[in-house]
């Protein structure tokens, strides 16, 4: 009997508890900023907010979004970049008024928060002696580590705008018309559009809601517009053009030293032009990033196709196995395929096979 009454005070308890909770005020997201109290942001010291090597429209727009947010929410923070922007990027930029972060070289000593990426080897040089206070990704995670805990925020989704779009939501930042701007064009252009294998529900509530904020009329004429310029290598070398897109994965990651670019095409003419110079390029771009294997993923935009090549010892057995018969020297793949999602997934299953 006595158990009995234990048990029914227990339970009793319980459904008091559950009570309670249901009748609290509901907590209010915003409060729960003050999180980043915590972090070690140093006295009267800029933080810096940074994307990977070879930044896109996502790992820019990312950092000025993200600094934008944090000094929202009273955090001294300033966007810069890890080399030179591609066309696109500038493009998007101009159409919103926004300057171009200047260039951040070398990390060591300075605080800093990464975003768009958490791999070292995507990070400028000295990363590994900076302060990383936060990680902010759509990718997964990566070799970074830190002495001493930090804000990390990766979600499976299309863009790291898209992250940081939540974070504005749920701390009570209100979204201006250029950062409303700028986090939809990293994400039309991290998804293709919407069109990627990559985009989430979250990405298309993003999109609807963020599109009426902007200045963006022709939604579809702007993203041509932006891929238009993405595409434009006009008067660019064959290194800068390899380059532009680039990232290396170790051993360790994927099963071998490898590198990956991403080039973009307008129309078959424009397919075959870069197809053929990327491909006289390699060798070059295999001892310059001193790779066991080099890839590159040639996107038709019009057609939306994907020619892969490859070079070094191997290469090719790999991209066969992981994609099917080349024909003339490069692999046919239908649709604009992610590196993240598509590439790196396949052809990590090979290396490690």
């Amino acid at each position: 009997m006595k158990k009995w009454l234990q048990a029914i005070g227990i339970v009793a308890t319980i459904l008091i508890g559950l009570s309670s909770c249901s009748n609290d005020e509901p907590v209010n997201a915003a409060d729960f900023s003050s999180v980043f109290d915590a972090l070690d942001w140093g006295d009267g010291v800029t933080t810096y907010v940074i994307g990977h090597k070879s930044p896109d429209t996502d790992a820019t727009c990312s950092a000025i979004t993200y600094a934008y947010l944090m000094n929202a929410l009273g955090y001294h923070c300033e966007p810069r970049v890890a080399g030179k922007l591609n066309n696109e990027t500038k493009m998007v930029l101009r159409r919103f008024g926004i300057q171009e972060p200047a260039i951040l070289s070398d990390a060591e000593g300075e605080r800093i928060i990464m975003v768009d990426h958490s791999e070292m080897q995507h990070a400028i040089t000295g990363m590994e002696k900076a302060k990383i206070l936060q990680i902010i990704d759509h990718h997964s995670l990566g070799s970074i580590t830190t002495s001493s805990p930090l804000y990390c925020r990766i979600m499976p989704v299309g863009s790291c705008c898209t992250v940081i779009y939540t974070g504005f939501k749920e701390y009570g930042v209100t979204i201006s018309k250029e950062m409303a701007g700028l986090l939809l064009s990293a994400l039309l252009s991290d998804t293709n559009n919407l069109a990627s294998t990559t985009t989430s529900s979250i990405d298309s509530t993003m999109y609807a809601k963020l599109l009426p904020l902007t200045v963006i009329g022709d939604v579809d004429g702007y993203y041509k517009e932006m891929t238009d310029s993405l595409a434009s290598y006009m008067g660019m070398t064959d290194e800068e053009i390899f380059f532009s897109d680039y990232k290396d994965y170790s051993a360790e990651s994927v099963g071998c030293n490898i590198g990956v670019a991403v080039v973009n095409a307008l129309d078959d003419s424009s397919q075959t032009s870069l197809r053929n110079r990327m491909m006289s390029f390699m060798p070059q771009a295999l001892e310059k990033k001193q790779r066991e294997m080099v890839f590159a993923m040639i996107l038709n935009k019009t057609g939306n196709y994907t020619d892969i090549i490859y070079y070094g010892e191997g290469a090719q057995e790999c991209a066969e196995e992981a994609f099917g018969k080349s024909q003339d020297g490069f692999i046919r793949c239908q649709g604009q395929m992610s590196r993240k999602n598509d590439f790196i997934p396949a052809i990590s299953k090979v290396l490690f096979d």
